[in-house]
């Protein structure tokens, strides 16, 4: 591979230095200084309206951008009316106790069986969760 200073013949100086390299005769590149001022060109700033993007006018859809296929969820507790909370809380403590759960695997479970409190409790060896 070539060294920094074995390319500098091929264009790799910077702009301010090509334009000072000499042909031998001591007249500057035309190759380079024209390749210069493309370069150049291409890297102006461009200002004006020609130079701008056209940005779309905004047309909300939110009707049919959120329906309910987007927005699938599992619902994992649901509180009823039909448990006593000191129904509830006996039967998360059994959850933990004998079985591992932690609460919120106990109320899924619960909920599953659509609070049917024996038949959870019955299910919960079935599933028992790894730590």
């Amino acid at each position: 591979m070539p060294s920094v200073m074995e390319r500098s013949g091929s264009g790799v100086l910077s702009r301010s230095r090509a334009k000072t390299v000499t042909n031998g005769n001591s007249l500057p590149h035309s190759e380079e200084e024209s390749s210069d001022e493309e370069h150049a060109h291409d890297s102006m700033i461009r200002v004006g309206g020609d130079y701008q993007a056209q940005i779309p006018e905004f047309k909300p859809d939110s009707s049919n951008r959120y329906n309910e296929k987007d927005h699938r969820s599992m619902l994992v507790w649901c509180p009823s009316v039909m448990l006593s909370d000191a129904m509830l809380d006996e039967y998360i403590l059994m959850a933990k106790e004998k079985h591992g759960y932690n609460m919120e695997q106990a109320l899924g479970m619960l909920l599953w069986h659509k609070h049917d409190v024996e038949r959870s409790l019955a299910d919960l060896a079935n599933f028992t969760p790894f730590p």
